[in-house]
């Protein structure tokens, strides 16, 4: 069987990114917090490379990057994987059948996956408790998160800059293998096409 050095660049290339990031995110000072909050990589990660090159792309960075997350957090596995995987799939399908995929779009989601994913966070926190027998009300987890929101956005909205410029220029793919084609043409040029064996 002949090996696609496209898959090859592809592996090579996130697994850079998972690891890098996954780590940085662990050992980020307190200094690069805005309002408090730090930047949240993965998700931002996550978010981007479902943008920018198809649902494939998006759910295993996606997972990948979320089990990272557990890994290093030193919790269990499963709750942050689903969690970026479905980030990484929703910024795939978001904007797909309105808009051509472009930065200044990509940097849109970076900010609407933010606010979603904290609203997820805040109803499953209330819904299945993290620390058994702590019981949270859930207008205090909704003004814990109102706390919290501005300063998410502002950090990930900043870090989504570089990222996607990264992503854009020095990312899975060649320029010329950005998705800017049909549904069809993207199943065929990138991210999904690039997985079928012949």
């Amino acid at each position: 069987m002949k090996i696609n050095r496209r898959i090859i660049r592809t592996v090579l290339v996130y697994a850079v990114y998972i690891l890098g990031l996954g780590l940085l995110q662990t050992i980020l000072p307190d200094r690069a917090a805005i309002l408090g909050v730090k930047p949240d990589l993965t998700l931002v990660l996550a978010i981007l490379a479902g943008y920018l090159f198809g649902q494939r792309d998006g759910m295993a960075v996606g997972l990948l990057a979320g089990f990272m997350r557990d890994a290093l957090a030193g919790r269990g596995l499963g709750l942050g994987m689903l969690l970026l995987m479905y980030a990484g799939l929703f910024a795939a399908v978001a904007f797909r059948r309105f808009f051509r995929r472009n930065i200044s779009l990509g940097l849109i989601l970076v900010i609407l996956g933010t606010a979603i994913y904290h609203l997820v966070i805040t109803f499953l926190t209330f819904a299945v408790p993290v620390l058994p027998g702590v019981v949270y009300t859930l207008s205090g987890l909704y003004q814990h998160m109102l706390q919290i929101l501005p300063g998410a956005l502002i950090v990930n909205f900043l870090v989504g800059i570089p990222m996607i410029l990264l992503l854009y220029y020095a990312g899975p793919y060649r320029r010329g293998g950005r998705p800017e084609e049909d549904d069809e043409d993207e199943e065929r040029n990138v991210g999904d096409g690039l997985w079928q064996t012949k």
